[in-house]
């Protein structure tokens, strides 16, 4: 078997239950980058050294170390099946990943988030609401674009996230800020669309709106390097950096944020450094 039709059995058989957003993404990869080195090859004649070679084809096309690392990744999982299938019998090749730090750490003061809110307002009603909801739970994205009213515990004034990204459930407090904002969506909801949408247009389809806003607060203006860039993750990272400075504990803002490993999380430990001064302080005098 080629490895063009592998992936054809993975799409039908594993990508059928993903996402559009990775199933668009993961198609993207494989024939933008994967099928035009490897495609035509037999799976048994995939090896150490052909591994080697995609990945250096894929530096060489400058692709981010990120980026080289999803494309890899898509290959040996696709391999892999290939072996649980009985397509061929293997052995997978050895996959030796590039190393990089790709985390972002950016995130909003207080100032900076009341002056995004307010681009935002002045040009979406419903993209400030979604902001300001992110601002408040810390959900991803993907997680606020999909919420449906049943999602919103009313009588615990709290959200649950199902299946998150690390395929997690979680349920987050809605504080007074973040029940505001669903309170009033609840009330305009439409059956059969999201929870966040405004006269049936949805905000995943109008993200040039939040660049704009971006934009016009200058957040990014001479800075290169994307870890240091505002983004709509970026809330993400202010939920999290803002429970960190209050001194809520490690462990809670890793449940919070749905966190499968709590290295995620440890991220932002540097970010109240007088805690383990206190704690070391409530010891007993003997």
């Amino acid at each position: 078997m080629k490895l063009d039709e592998a992936f054809s059995r993975y799409r039908q058989l594993v990508l059928v239950s993903a996402s559009r957003r990775e199933l668009v993404s993961e198609s993207g990869r494989w024939e933008l980058h994967i099928a035009p080195l490897l495609g035509k090859c037999q799976l048994a004649k995939i090896k150490n050294l052909q591994v080697m070679e995609l990945r250096s084809a894929l530096e060489r096309k400058g692709l981010s170390p990120q980026s080289v690392t999803h494309c890899l990744s898509l290959l040996r999982r696709v391999l892999r099946r290939a072996v649980e299938w009985e397509f061929y019998r293997g052995p997978v090749p050895v996959f030796r990943m590039p190393k990089f730090d790709n985390r972002r750490i950016r995130y909003l003061d207080e100032k900076e988030s009341a002056h995004l809110l307010q681009e935002l307002q002045a040009r979406s009603s419903l993209w400030h609401d979604v902001a300001r909801f992110a601002l408040y739970t810390g959900l991803r994205a993907s997680e606020i674009y999909t919420l449906q009213p049943f999602h919103i515990d009313r009588a615990g004034k709290a959200v649950k996230v199902y299946d998150g990204k690390n395929s997690l459930s979680r349920v987050v407090p809605l504080n007074p800020q973040a029940w505001a904002t669903v309170e009033k969506y609840l009330f305009r909801f439409h059956y059969g669309l999201p929870l966040f949408q405004e006269k049936g247009e949805l905000p995943e389809r109008h993200y040039g709106i939040f660049r704009r806003a971006v934009r016009a607060c200058g957040f990014n203006a001479g800075i290169s390097d994307r870890r240091e860039r505002v983004c709509f993750h970026t809330l993400r990272h202010t939920f999290a950096s803002w429970l960190v400075q209050q001194g809520t504990p490690i462990a809670l803002v890793r449940e919070l944020m749905g966190h499968r490993d709590i290295r995620m999380t440890m991220r932002y430990a540097h970010l109240a450094p007088s805690q383990g001064a206190v704690a070391v302080a409530a010891l007993p005098s003997i």
